[in-house]
């Protein structure tokens, strides 16, 4: 590979052919833990814990080999193209995208009944290119004890994985091509935190990291936690540490009843998370959690609450995303005026991107490019094009929110559960308008749109961002990043369906989400929906407004990044460790300054890196016996 970038460290093969052989096991347990056991769910987080463990049995065999065999010590480039490669592999074939999304492929044709009349509904629109139709080939994918590799399943299967394959593959090369785009503005210019990468820089920066004593004290307290409560969940009679309460159980009276659950968890990994946050973010979560509640308690005074899915959450907070979006783009217009001057006229614009991975035109190219493909790919299916263009506009710009909030945030979580581009569509317009095809479309979308956790974009761009920290050649790194993606698709299918036919009817509930929906479309046709749509610019007007803020008042601490996050339900099993954060930090700067700050960062990286390590070690431990083991991720 042909270095053009000066001072920039290869992306040697060595690192290379260990990230692709660390892909198929690390795959294999994403599937396992998420569907098959239902547990843990690493990829619903930002920080995947399997691909920091397989981090550190890397760094342990290192150091070995600093010790007995000087010569064939990993880099630290080679450390991160590991972790990379397995990330990259694990987002695309997680929970909220290719799992899903195999979950529908077979639903329709399986579930249909007189009674349901989903034949004579929409059947007649799925094409056979993405969904399996052979109803015997079905047979054992629903009920188990079969084995996918007979020669009937291989063939039902072997186009719909292809199908769905290149189409994921040029959605995770158009989201890469926009990394590019965007990289030198939040990377260079703007400098933002990036919070989720420090653990695994630190671990392969150098071996003082793993001298210091309250990183170690970190990883006791949280290894101990997990352990003690493992061997709980194991053998009940012994003791173990209570670290998950919920308070809304002693608002029995109303109006209080009304803000239902309130979990006070005491995760060592999410206080350790909370603490790399900056301090005004980490505040803003944990108010704007409660100002969700408040919105419940306001309910139940005014009778709102009687209101058909008051509050809205998903609507109010897609409003704020695509607001966030909005003024990420305005903020970096300069930017991207840059850029177009240098996809119309190259070098001539004067404009230097020599140092970028790719040229800002191959990025263009490469983005039109890998966009037809995803465009093409729904004409195909019998999608409209306007609606194509709508459709993914809006998943575009929320894609684009959910990664400048990590790039910026660096919450461990980014829930968003049921408020993807079918929902806002189909609320400002009439579902007869949109018609049966693209409703139909909208249900074999679903997949990787019901939850926007498990999105690549976030991932390429911290994946830069390592690059740019380890001085690594961004442009090899680049499609060292789209390989795995392309390889965690394939062994993400397979290892999915040999589980599916030998455990059977896995993870139904997803396909029968997207079928209702689409069941509810055509059976009861409805206009716009002004309630939804109040909602949803209520939450667009309240991130204006905390934005106008911001830059109007130095003493306004609120940041409307944490509107939206605040809201989902997975944040709401964090924001008591990311409040426990934001007071020990608080603490710590105001009496001991940033020293004190970074003197107490290994405690709390110890925490994060104790806690996935016992973590995985379970789930080790659980697929090698065969049985559910104790999950320290509870939501």
């Amino acid at each position: 590979m042909k270095n053009n970038l000066p001072q920039t460290e290869n992306i040697t093969w060595r690192g290379i052919i260990l990230g692709l052989l660390s892909i198929p096991v690390n795959v294999y347990l994403v599937v396992q833990t998420e569907t098959v056991w239902t547990t843990q769910y690493p990829t619903t987080m930002s920080i995947f814990f399997n691909a920091v463990f397989t981090l550190f049995l890397f760094v342990l065999l290192n150091l070995l080999l600093i010790r007995f065999m000087p010569r064939w010590r990993l880099t630290q480039g080679e450390l991160l193209t590991i972790y990379l490669m397995v990330t990259l592999a694990c987002v695309v074939a997680g929970h909220d995208m290719l799992q899903a999304t195999v979950c529908i492929l077979g639903h329709s044709t399986w579930f249909a009944t007189p009674e349901n009349e989903w034949q004579s509904l929409f059947s007649h629109y799925i094409p056979d290119w993405i969904a399996v139709t052979d109803i015997q080939a079905l047979r054992g994918y629903y009920e188990g004890s079969s084995n996918f590799l007979e020669a009937r399943h291989l063939q039902a299967w072997l186009t719909p994985v292809l199908s769905w394959t290149l189409f994921f593959s040029a959605m995770a090369f158009s989201m890469m091509m926009l990394t590019v785009i965007l990289r030198k503005q939040w990377i260079e210019h703007e400098k933002l935190s990036y919070p989720i990468i420090q653990l695994p820089f630190e671990m392969t920066k150098e071996t003082r990291f793993y001298r210091n004593h309250l990183l170690w004290i970190g990883i006791a307290i949280a290894v101990g936690v997990d352990l003690i409560n493992g061997l709980n969940f194991l053998y009940p009679q012994l003791p173990g540490i209570p670290i998950r309460q919920d308070i809304g159980r002693y608002f029995t009276e109303k109006p209080w009843s009304a803000m239902g659950s309130i979990p006070i968890y005491f995760n060592p990994y999410a206080i350790g998370i909370g603490f790399l946050m900056p301090l005004d973010l980490a505040f803003s979560c944990w108010i704007f959690y409660l100002f969700w509640k408040m919105q419940w308690l306001f309910g139940a005074i005014t009778g709102m609450s009687q209101m058909p899915g008051y509050p809205h959450t998903g609507m109010q907070s897609q409003g704020a995303y695509l607001g966030l979006c909005l003024f990420a783009l305005w903020a970096t217009r300069k930017h991207l005026y840059r850029v177009c001057l240098a996809i119309l006229f190259g070098r001539k614009s004067g404009v230097d991107d020599s140092k970028e991975p790719v040229g800002y035109r191959f990025a263009f190219l490469g983005l039109l490019l890998s966009g037809s493909v995803i465009v093409v790919f729904c004409l195909q299916a019998g999608m409209s094009l306007w609606v194509i263009g709508l459709f993914f506009l809006i998943h575009f710009a929320l894609v684009l929110a959910f990664t400048r909030v990590r790039a910026e945030l660096g919450t461990p979580i980014q829930d968003f559960y049921r408020a993807g581009p079918s929902f806002l569509l189909t609320s400002v317009f009439d579902t007869r308008k949109l018609g049966p095809q693209n409703l139909t479309g909208f249900a074999f979308l679903y997949g990787f749109t019901r939850n926007y956790r498990a999105q690549p974009m976030p991932n390429q761009l911290e994946g830069f961002k390592l690059a740019d920290k380890a001085k690594l050649h961004g442009g090899q790194l680049l499609w060292v990043m789209w390989l795995a993606s392309v390889l965690g698709l394939l062994v993400g299918f397979v290892s999915f369906l040999y589980a599916a036919y030998r455990h059977g009817s896995l993870g139904t509930w997803r396909g029968q989400e997207a079928f209702s929906d689409l069941q509810r479309w055509l059976t009861f046709p409805g206009g716009t929906d002004w309630t939804r749509l109040g909602f949803w610019g209520f939450g667009m007007a309240l991130t204006f407004g905390t934005l106008a803020m911001r830059v109007r008042f130095i003493w306004w601490q609120l940041h409307p990044l944490a509107y939206p996050l605040s809201g989902s339900w997975g944040f709401g099993r964090l924001w008591f460790p990311v409040f426990i954060a934001w007071f020990l930090k608080t603490l710590i700067v105001r009496y001991g300054g940033l020293g004190a700050y970074r003197r107490a960062l290994p405690l709390f990286l110890g925490t994060i890196l104790g806690e996935f390590v016992m973590g995985s070690l379970w789930a080790i431990l659980g697929l090698l016996l065969g049985q559910q083991m104790y999950s320290f991720k509870h939501w």
